[in-house]
């Protein structure tokens, strides 16, 4: 979920340290509305999108799908708390499109913070900005207008607006279909 580029991360740690984290990537495509996490898995891998886009929801009692986090090119995603604990995951992270990824399964993680103080202290990093990342969209659904929350996510990824079908990107506002329909029409791209 972090907007910081994969690639950037590598000027964190000495070029011996990154090639050993590198010789742990692997990467994947997933395919529209493929699933890179289930609810009730267990979250074994962080992933970094090279190009696409993810959605992360969970289901309602009435069985209804909310999106809660939509991610983009050179962000990290994975179901955090499950990751971070081994326990169950409560949501779902699913490709809208094609999607390509660099994946680092948990058991490498593990092992590259038990050989080297400096992994440990660059995951931590991953996960600080994780957190603010995910503070930031809180704040943003309590403070800001439906309409300020769509023109911010407009700002910032014009270029994927339009491929995120309407009833994600309305979930993901936390308002209804049609009220983003009413808001699309008043902002003229």
């Amino acid at each position: 979920m972090t907007r910081k580029s994969f690639s950037t991360l590598s000027n964190v740690i000495n070029h011996d340290l990154w090639q050993s984290l590198c010789s742990l990537i692997h990467q994947k495509t997933l395919e529209n509305k493929d699933m890179l996490i289930k609810q009730g898995e267990i979250a074994d891998k962080i992933v970094w999108i090279k190009h696409g886009i993810l959605r992360s929801y969970f289901l309602l009692e009435n069985g209804e799908e909310r999106t809660y986090c939509i991610t983009f090119d050179g962000s990290m995603m994975t179901a955090m708390t499950s990751f971070i604990s081994g326990q169950s995951s409560k949501e779902n992270i699913q490709s809208i499109g094609k999607t390509e990824l660099y994946i680092l399964y948990k058991k490498d993680v593990d092992m590259l913070c038990k050989d080297s103080i400096v992994w440990t202290i660059f995951f931590k990093k991953l996960l600080e900005e994780q957190f603010i990342e995910l503070e930031e969209k809180l704040f943003d659904i309590q403070r800001l207008q439906a309409k300020e929350r769509y023109l911010k996510l407009l700002h910032h990824h014009p270029e994927y607006i339009q491929h995120i079908p309407g009833i994600y990107l309305a979930s993901f506002l936390n308002i209804s279909p049609r009220h983003l329909s009413r808001i699309r029409k008043e902002v003229v791209l």
